[in-house]
């Protein structure tokens, strides 16, 4: 059921009405037959628990005028014919929920189930539309009775507001038999097209007053999903956007350039008395009385704000708060956030510009689709610095913003004069992520007296992201068992391996004191399970502290499809082993490695015995978020060299 990704667990505060049609359906007259039938579902397909027989989708441009009046841009309408292969899929399968998106309004909806000997049983009846906690809502078929052999088939039909552009998937993790996506507009409506990940170009004909464009495909293979690569963005799906609008001779085009100074301006729009209130608050900042370099300036901006401004949810309306208003009350929502932001760094002479950009893990911008719904993320850019902070996402604190907004691309919006005017200029980049060294993980652990009960003395230190996750996790930790479960995730070997005697942490949540000073945790752990004495030597289980707690099977991804990381990052591990009189390493080869790809990528290991003492040293890195071609060979090496280490252990022998 899990492998269904219309499947979800509804949680609900209200049942609204639902509305249905007994034909919604107007684009594919082929569908729902009164002769309704069965496919015959063979080979491979029929040992997976589901098959989507068929799956249509249409977006129409050709509203009614009081439905433009209503803010509303186009209908959709999906269909969907889905055969149960197994039993146990049958079994799991007694509730179908479908969630709209904000902005969708159902227009009519109805389902069926067909058997194999040819009947129908009417689920429509059994349908019900339940508000979400986040306002969204769901439309939710209960008490589903099928077996293996049956289909369900379904129509719905919505209504849209406000969208001219968006994307729609044509495949999923459930092979499908027929596919087929169209979009028809009126003559005065241009739209553009962008086939992602292998599927054919759109094709376009006109008919009377339409254009239509459309792509049909026969078996789409599944997508399983994969650790190392975000999943939505891996799809094979269709993006559109409205390019022209036509109105008698006049042509509106639509560019990202007017897109940026609509954003652009309610963020930057400072009068004269918000800027007299501002300057006064500036006044009161500890940290401004003296000189600071720019990018520690920057962090301790951020720090304040966020440390002393609290964010509320949005109004209904988008308007800029005053700034007056907003340093009186010490909150703000979104929008203020950003406003103050900017404004604070206009006023501290800091070149600050605006970045509007998507998330790694959903659709990317693209210059030639203007998708103002996918340009939903803002960070301020610092072109000195070439590095950004996310002003409204309160757990970040620069150069660190959420990761998944890293290394995408962004449309820049910053103003200029021209001769006496002020204009905005709008072009794209590629969004900053700091570099690898910054999010840098050190170990050094070291015991003594093997033939006792061995103690490690562990100091562990974390910067950059991975200091921002131990950090938010500290912040949220507001009990002694949450505090101990965190430190239970960060200390290395397993839980069941090892004994805490003593644990510290320092610099634990956001300060003054920037990313680059790490969260730092010292730790006594015994582990007595650990250390074997086996005829005369002695065995040491080591792996769990040189490599970590995770599990290292990874599927490498087929084809061209990357490997994807949250963030670049660096690991250094040093573990010195007092050695007992007359011991030494029994296989140094086993702790030896070199396995790099041209420094993008890399882990090396090495051994050495000094004074009496076994010194092992690991570095591993990657220094960017994204391995293609023979990098993914090398990452491969890497997992499989880790694997090996973790369950490595590791013998001392007598001279």
């Amino acid at each position: 059921m899990k492998q269904l990704i219309f499947f979800v667990i509804v949680t609900f505060i209200a049942s609204l009405s639902l509305q249905t049609s007994a034909q919604i359906n107007n684009y594919y007259p082929g569908t729902w037959q009164d002769n309704a039938h069965t496919e015959a579902v063979t080979g491979p397909i029929a040992q997976q628990p589901y098959y989507i027989t068929s799956y249509k989708i249409a977006r129409d441009f050709n509203i009614t005028n009081r439905d433009k009046a209503e803010t509303f841009t186009h209908y959709k309408t999906i269909y969907k014919k889905i055969h149960i292969n197994t039993a146990a899929a049958a079994d799991s399968l007694t509730q179908l929920a479908l969630t709209l998106e904000n902005g969708e309004v159902l227009r009519g909806f109805r389902i069926r189930a067909i058997f194999p000997d040819g009947k129908t049983a009417n689920l429509t009846d059994q349908t019900r539309s339940l508000k979400l906690n986040d306002n969204r809502i769901a439309v939710v078929v209960n008490n589903i009775q099928v077996q293996a052999g049956c289909e369900l088939e379904y129509e719905m039909s919505l209504k849209i507001q406000f969208d001219y552009a968006g994307s729609d998937y044509l495949q999923s993790g459930i092979a499908t038999g027929q596919t087929h996506f169209m979009l028809a507009a009126p003559r005065n409506l241009q739209f553009r097209f962008h086939s992602a990940n292998g599927l054919p170009a759109v094709k376009d004909s006109s008919s009377g007053n339409s254009h239509f464009h459309q792509v049909a495909l026969q078996h789409v293979t599944p997508l399983k999903s994969n650790e190392l690569y975000y999943y939505l963005p891996q799809l094979q799906r269709i993006d559109f956007a409205l390019n022209n609008a036509i109105e008698g001779k006049d042509t509106t085009r639509i560019t990202w350039q007017q897109f940026g100074e609509d954003a652009y301006i309610p963020y930057v729009s400072v009068n004269k008395n918000e800027q007299k209130q501002l300057e006064k608050e500036l006044d009161r900042w500890p940290f401004l009385r003296q000189r600071r370099p720019t990018s520690q300036l920057i962090y301790l901006v951020e720090q304040f704000i966020k440390s002393n401004y609290s964010l509320r949810p949005a109004s209904d309306f988008f308007e800029a708060p005053d700034l007056g208003t907003i340093i009186r009350n010490k909150q703000t929502d979104k929008v203020g956030m950003v406003k103050l932001m900017m404004a604070t760094f206009y006023t501290l002479n800091v070149p600050v510009q605006l970045l509007f950009t998507a998330s790694r893990d959903t659709i990317p911008l693209q210059q030639d689709l203007v998708n103002r719904a996918a340009a939903n993320n803002i960070l301020l850019y610092f072109p000195t610095e070439q590095q950004a902070l996310a002003p409204t996402e309160m757990d970040t604190r620069y150069p660190c913003y959420p990761s998944l907004w890293t290394n995408t691309l962004a449309l820049r919006c910053r103003d200029t004069l021209v001769g006496t005017q002020s204009r905005v200029l709008t072009d794209f980049i590629t969004t900053p992520q700091p570099l690898y060294t910054l999010s840098s993980s050190t170990l050094e652990a070291s015991v003594s007296n093997l033939s006792a009960l061995p103690s490690w003395k562990v100091t562990q230190s974390f910067g950059g992201y991975a200091g921002s996750n131990v950090k938010n996790a500290f912040s949220q930790a507001n009990t002694t068992e949450l505090r101990n479960a965190i430190f239970n995730a960060i200390l290395p070997f397993m839980p069941g391996n090892r004994k805490p005697l003593a644990v510290e942490a320092q610099n634990e949540k956001f300060t003054p004191l920037p990313l680059d000073k790490p969260v730092v945790i010292t730790s006594t752990l015994e582990t007595p399970g650990l250390v074997v004495q086996d005829g005369g030597n002695y065995i040491i289980g080591i792996g769990q502290i040189l490599t970590s707690n995770q599990n290292y099977n990874y599927s490498i991804p087929e084809g061209n499809r990357p490997i994807q990381l949250a963030f670049p990052y660096y690991q250094e591990k040093r573990v010195h082993i007092e050695l007992p009189d007359g011991y030494t390493l029994a296989d140094k080869a086993a702790f030896t490695a070199d396995i790099t790809n041209k420094n993008l990528m890399g882990f090396k290991m090495r051994c050495e015995e000094e004074n009496g003492r076994l010194n092992i040293y690991t570095i591993e890195w990657y220094s960017q978020n994204e391995f293609n071609g023979d990098s993914k060979k090398t990452f491969e090496a890497v997992m499989h060299r880790l694997k090996q280490l973790q369950q490595q252990p590791l013998i001392l022998k007598k001279k």
